[in-house]
């Protein structure tokens, strides 16, 4: 009986629940009642970075910036510690000869000199004889044009230096034939001069400037060339002389 009962109630719900949908949809929209909006929610939490975009284009430059005014100049600072000396440079290029300087005073008239003590050394001898001169030795001048202190000793066919300085020397010789002449100081050859003829006369020469120290020695001799004449009309002549004392 009791289940009985239950059924009941139960369909009795449920048929009230369909009349009610029912009902419900065949109202028009009109008829609806719309609710009060609810407040707005609260912001949400900020989401994370998107990716770089591409890089965009290249814009138009801009106008020029004004210039700025000059600062105030500073104060001189304090001077540093002088540095190392650097390597030399390579040389430069010659300049261009600057301008003559103008005259300068005319200086004091100086003291006189003493002509008297001028020093002096000069000779010029001859040979007077006809015999070629023997190879390898002094050729003996014997004929005396000047002698000057008797410095060219005739015995040896030597000049005997009594006066250090630059000295002058210079031969003249005849001869019919081959001839060598060598200047010796001391017993080195310093200069030699050479002739090639035949069967006619001819005159040669040479010199040469030589610094001379005290008793140096100063002759000339021949070769197997040597064919020097000495005769009237054919001289051979050697001379020198003193061009500055030391």
């Amino acid at each position: 009986m009791a289940m009985s009962h239950r059924m009941n109630h139960v369909g009795l719900v449920l048929l009230l629940l369909v009349a009610a949908s029912s009902t419900q949809d065949t109202c028009p929209a009109s008829s609806r009642i719309h609710g009060i909006p609810g407040q707005p929610g609260r912001p949400g939490a900020s989401g994370a970075n998107g990716k770089d975009g591409a890089p965009g284009k290249k814009g138009n430059p801009g106008p020029p910036g004004s210039a700025a005014m000059a600062g105030v100049k500073g104060e001189k600072g304090e001077q540093g510690f002088e540095g190392m000396t650097g390597k030399v440079g390579p040389e430069g290029d010659r300049g261009v000869q600057g301008e003559k300087g103008a005259v300068g005073e005319k200086g004091a008239r100086g003291d006189v000199g003493d002509h008297t003590s001028t020093l002096k050394a000069a000779f010029s001898m001859a040979r007077s004889t006809n015999m070629s001169p023997r190879k390898n030795i002094p050729i003996k001048f014997d004929k005396v044009i000047s002698n000057e202190q008797r410095r060219y000793v005739t015995r040896m066919g030597k000049f005997q230096c009594d006066i250090p300085g630059l000295y002058y020397f210079v031969y003249h010789a005849t001869s019919k034939g081959n001839l060598c002449v060598n200047i010796i100081l001391n017993q080195e050859k310093k200069v030699g001069f050479c002739d090639q003829v035949y069967n006619s006369f001819q005159v040669s020469s040479g010199g040469v400037i030589l610094q001379l120290r005290r008793n140096d020695e100063v002759h000339l001799q021949t070769t197997d060339s040597n064919s020097m004449l000495g005769v009237e009309g054919a001289d051979s002549v050697f001379n020198g002389f003193l061009i500055f004392p030391d």
